[in-house]
């Protein structure tokens, strides 16, 4: 803005200056056609009646025709001169030079102003790769720090310390020392890893073979 206008007002009011002006030149000019054709046809019309004057030798009235009809002539030529002056002025532009001058400090300041915008809205989008880079790359670290999170063995860390948990862990094998330290730490029975089903018996009929030397007695009892 220059002083409390934008670019635009100053344009808008020099616009609007050079219509009234040209506004007020058409006009006259209009208003100087109009009386030189009236005056062109009056001339015309009086010389027809002066013609009819001297064809009826009447001299007297000729003349005072004669003399009007070149005062108004006269009148007509001036007219015309004025409407050339009138119509030249729409080519000069002196008369703008100071609201011009005014129009074009106004565009220098908005130029200054435009290009102090658009050198910080450059640096706000360096900024802002700048920032979209180093956020890229804390989502690849964050990613790479989720996966060595996701395979990093807790329970396999704890395995020496099975048997200071539970005796018995020193009978169950490496993997199922592992789910006993991962049912351990959250908080489930470790009974499952040391209860063993019952010895089935059997219930066959009783066989007794017999010979000089032992017995040997099949069935329930254990041999």
């Amino acid at each position: 803005m220059f002083g409390n206008k934008t670019l635009q007002q100053h344009v808008d009011e020099f616009l609007e200056k050079v219509r009234e002006r040209e506004g007020k030149i058409q006009s006259k000019i209009e208003e100087l056609e109009s009386q030189r054709d009236s005056l062109m046809a009056k001339v015309k019309e009086q010389t027809s009646a002066m013609v009819e004057l001297e064809i009826a030798d009447d001299d007297t009235g000729a003349a005072k025709i004669l003399k009007s009809n070149r005062q108004m002539q006269l009148q007509i030529e001036e007219i015309k001169y004025r409407i050339q002056e009138y119509l030249a002025q729409f080519e000069k532009t002196q008369q703008y030079e100071k609201s011009l001058d005014k129009v074009k400090d106004a565009a220098i300041q908005a130029k200054k102003a435009l290009s102090e915008k658009m050198t910080m809205y450059k640096k706000q989008e360096e900024e802002l790769e700048q920032q979209m880079e180093e956020l890229k790359k804390k989502k690849e670290q964050v990613i790479l720090d989720w996966r060595v999170a996701h395979h990093s063995d807790i329970e396999g860390g704890l395995i020496n310390l099975a048997p200071y948990i539970d005796r018995r862990a020193r009978k169950i094998s490496y993997p199922e020392n592992k789910e006993f330290i991962r049912s351990w730490l959250d908080g489930e029975s470790i009974e499952k890893y040391f209860s063993k089903p019952m010895e089935k018996q059997y219930t066959g009929p009783n066989i007794t073979v017999s010979n000089t030397e032992s017995t040997m007695r099949y069935g329930s009892e254990k041999i």
